[in-house]
C-alpha cells in the first residue's frame, strides 16, 4: 500500500519569470540580444527554473520534522565537507547542499 504524497502545484509564471531572471544573470539578457544568444540558451534556463520549483515544491510538502532533520543533516554536510581529502568533491557537496538550503528556506 502506498501513502499518498502531498504536492504542491507550481506556478507556471512564477517558473517563467525566474527563467528570464536567470536568463538575464548568466547571458547578460537584455544588453546581448536574444537573437544572438537563440533559443537554446534560454531552454537551459527555463530547465534550471524548473528544477529550483520542484525542488521547493518538494521541501514544502515535507513534514516539520522530516525538514527538520534534513536541515540539519545539509548544515553538517556544510559544516565537515571541509575535511575531507578531495577539495573539488567537498565544494560539491557543499554547493549541493547550501542550494537545497535556500530552496528549503533555511538560509
Amino acid at each position: 500500500m502506498t501513502t499518498p504524497r502531498a504536492t504542491a502545484k507550481i506556478d507556471r509564471r512564477a517558473v517563467m519569470a525566474r527563467a528570464w531572471a536567470i536568463f538575464g544573470e548568466v547571458y547578460l539578457y537584455p544588453r546581448i540580444k536574444f537573437s544572438s544568444l537563440g533559443r537554446k540558451c534560454f531552454g537551459s534556463c527555463l530547465k534550471r527554473a524548473w528544477v529550483e520549483a520542484r525542488k521547493s515544491a518538494a521541501a514544502a510538502a515535507m513534514s516539520e520534522q522530516a525538514r527538520a532533520a534534513r536541515i540539519a543533516e545539509l548544515q553538517d554536510v556544510v559544516r565537515f565537507a571541509p575535511f575531507t581529502d578531495s577539495w573539488r568533491q567537498a565544494s560539491r557537496e557543499i554547493s549541493a547542499a547550501r542550494s537545497e538550503l535556500a530552496a528549503m528556506g533555511a538560509l
